[in-house]
């Protein structure tokens, strides 16, 4: 598979798939405007899943951590549409982004550390890429967590 270079932000956050959209909303319960609201915030994770990834084996993974947990659900909604899912990271990232599920809490908890310093260079590139007001909705405001 050919490597590219990553879209632009811009590029990315203007993909607008209606029936990932629509399925989100019927499966979550979402308004119109909610489900697009979270659509674009699952578009900048992955826009930040391929930025974390771009320098080959110096970059790392991002976590999904219980403050994007609509977030989850999103993308869970967006892979459900395989081809679209394929395509959109081919002529965007160049490469497919995976999901990786979380580990079960035995091996989570042995690799509690590794998770803290992993999250510490995490909210760095949030702020980097997506800048402050990214990284205080997501983490501080938690507007992306199940109970928000």
């Amino acid at each position: 598979m050919h490597q590219q270079a990553t879209a632009s932000l811009d590029d990315v956050l203007a993909y607008r798939p209606a029936g990932v959209i629509r399925r989100y909303r019927k499966e979550h319960g979402a308004t119109q405007q909610e489900a697009e609201e979270v659509f674009r915030e699952t578009l900048k994770w992955l826009y930040l899943c391929r930025q974390a990834t771009a320098d080959g084996p110096d970059g790392f993974g991002c976590a999904i951590t219980p403050e994007l947990e609509k977030v989850d659900w999103m993308w869970h909604t967006f892979l459900l549409f395989t081809r679209d899912y394929a395509d959109f990271c081919e002529r965007h990232f160049g490469t497919f982004i995976h999901h990786v599920p979380n580990e079960d809490e035995d091996e989570a908890a042995q690799e509690e550390e590794a998770l803290r310093s992993r999250l510490i260079q995490q909210f760095g590139l949030v702020y980097d890429v997506l800048g402050e007001e990214t990284l205080t909705a997501w983490y501080d405001h938690c507007l992306y967590a199940a109970s928000a």
